[in-house]
């Protein structure tokens, strides 16, 4: 009767891959017992040399006299005891250091069903590591003087697990992570990319967090702008922006009232009546705009549809197509006015709160200037509550920061140097940008670096839709997925994205008293979905442009050399939030 048993090897492959078990241990059983005479007769001549007598030389001659019990011969003139002892002692040290050996050698030993270890070799990654980065950062930033900074190389996107160096996204990659709540979104990526950027920074956030760890640094860089209207750091407002200002074409005005109508929670009701609100709050803003009005009228006008002023600024303005656009909505039929108008007034609520609409109407405050911003080192820090009626104007005012920026690169031969980082951390519920997707397609060029960071993938889905979304991740360059994903289409599409690797497989067969043994290789995935959606905090699946996906350990601010000078910045912007607390 014939048994057989099959398994994975485990945990290590063996170093017998072809069943020759008998022949290693043979040849080890032979060196063992050559090593072991060979401590004894050491052994010996070291008591020799403590006791006095003699010993002959190593040989069989030597052991055949040990083995026969006739020491006095092996070694005339010293004592048994002693040989003993002091051979005890070797043995004891020898074993110790062959174990201790054995196991360094066998821990060093790659699993076969090790997901580190096999994306460990990873050619692909060269462009990330520090050297090949400092090149192409010296490619992209030609006028640099003097030595590269660590904040002129790339944003770190962590160290490779294993091997150990730190990869880094260069200032024309595009970033997309994916990192559930307390996962280390703040802690791994938005601070340290803050504090590393060379230029011009936006942040978004629903928390103070991110503003209290770095302003008091960014400040030694330039100016900090902190845009907080519902007062997450109970900070007073400092300035003030116009969205109004520049808007001189028909099309930008559709893409500032694009930034409303997106945040209407009622998605049935934006789908059906969002299009008109767009085109209505589009005619409203660019005739506020052209007649030197404020935000505060555009409110006005939308309370009452059937006013006329709107219209007639237009035609003033020369934009007789829109006007007549406009004077079709308010003299339609009640009900589908009604609708279009309401849809207008929800996406714009933002224009109903005086803390909010300070922020965008003229004031004794400095106002804050796009074109120049996109020309320094500032930082831009823009703050709100999740789902909030700030939202539109936060999407509003990182999208026409990032045009800025654009438009000054283009003007300077295609590129913007020093680069601009845009972290915008919580994009889907803070800063809904239409066409965020499209734009990724080409920002990287153009020395802008986006990194969008959500909590899972269709969370991204609810506001670009599947083909939006589906392009977001395609023109990503770099892609970071952190704990805690719980989207069980994201980790199935990330595991096939893995791939596959080769698995010893140990065959044993039972036969008429006999055991024979078999290897051979089973295809599996490298990384299984619960896998990925178990990945502990602090490690990160890394998807390149151009490489297999890696493992990493992300690199936390506080373990970085500045932990001090971000924790006393922290301390000190918390201590501010404090007291404006108590007020």
């Amino acid at each position: 009767m014939e048994r057989a048993m099959t398994r994975a090897v485990g945990p290590r492959p063996g170093f017998t891959t072809h069943g020759a078990t008998g022949a290693w241990v043979a040849l080890l059983a032979g060196w063992g017992v050559v090593a072991f005479f060979g401590l004894i007769w050491v052994a010996a001549r070291i008591a020799a040399g403590l006791f006095g007598g003699n010993v002959g030389q190593f040989g069989t001659d030597f052991v055949l006299e040990v083995v026969e019990g006739r020491t006095a011969a092996a070694w005339p003139g010293t004592p048994t005891l002693a040989v003993v002892v002091v051979a005890s002692l070797l043995i004891t040290g020898a074993l110790t250091v062959v174990v201790g050996a054995w196991g360094f050698v066998v821990g060093r030993l790659p699993d076969p069903v090790d997901p580190v270890a096999a994306l460990a070799d990873n050619p692909g990654l060269a462009a990330l590591k520090p050297d090949a980065a400092e090149r192409k950062a010296l490619e992209l930033r030609p006028y640099i003087k003097g030595p590269l900074m660590p904040c002129d190389v790339g944003l770190a996107l962590g160290d490779l697990m294993h091997s150990g160096p730190t990869l880094y996204a260069s200032w024309e990659d595009t970033i997309v992570a994916f990192m559930a709540p307390r996962s280390g979104k703040t802690t791994c990526l938005s601070i340290p990319y803050v504090l590393s950027a060379p230029g011009p920074v936006i942040a978004t956030s629903n928390k103070a967090d991110l503003w209290a760890a770095t302003a008091a640094l960014r400040a030694a860089e330039g100016a900090v702008w902190l845009f907080d209207p519902q007062r997450i750091t109970y900070q007073p407002q400092s300035w003030w922006w116009d969205p109004l200002r520049g808007l001189a074409t028909v099309e930008e005005a559709h893409r500032l009232a694009g930034h409303f109508v997106l945040t209407v929670d009622d998605g049935t009701k934006r789908d059906l009546w969002g299009p008109a609100a767009q085109d209505l709050l589009c005619a409203l803003f660019l005739a506020a705009a052209y007649s030197g009005r404020t935000l505060r009228d555009v409110a006005k006008w939308l309370d009452a549809p059937a006013v006329p002023t709107p219209a007639e600024l237009l035609e003033d303005a020369e934009f007789s197509l829109l006007a007549s656009s406009l004077r079709g909505a308010q003299n339609g039929a009640v009900e589908t006015r009604d609708g279009i108008y309401q849809t207008a007034r929800t996406a714009a609520k933002a224009l109903r709160d005086e803390a909010i609409v300070s922020w965008v109407t003229p004031s004794t405050l400095p106002v804050f200037d796009p074109r120049a911003f996109a020309a320094g080192t500032d930082a831009l820090y823009l703050l709100s509550k999740s789902r909030s009626a700030a939202s539109p104007l936060i999407a509003a005012l990182t999208d026409t920061a990032m045009r800025a920026a654009e438009r000054r690169a283009e003007r300077a031969g295609g590129r913007l140097d020093p680069p601009m980082v845009v972290c915008l951390d919580e994009a889907a519920n803070i800063c809904r940008i239409a066409d965020l997707p499209e734009l990724y397609s080409h920002f990287g060029s153009r020395g802008i670096v986006p990194v969008t960071i959500l909590q899972s993938y269709e969370q991204g889905v609810t506001v670009w839709g599947e083909a939006g979304m589906a392009a977001l991740w395609g023109a990503a360059t770099r892609k970071v997925i952190g704990a805690g994903v719980d989207s069980p289409r994201l980790a199935r599409d990330l595991a096939t994205l893995v791939g596959q690797h080769d698995v010893p497989v140990r065959s044993v067969s039972y036969a008429d008293g006999r055991a024979s043994e078999q290897i051979s290789l089973r295809r599996q995935d490298i990384m299984e979905p619960a896998a990925i959606r178990a990945l502990p905090p602090g490690t990160a699946l890394l998807l390149a442009t151009g490489g297999r996906p890696a493992l990493i350990s992300l690199l936390p601010w506080y373990r970085s050399r500045d932990a001090d000078r971000i924790q006393a910045c922290r301390d000190q912007l918390e201590g501010l939030i404090a007291e404006g607390a108590a007020r």
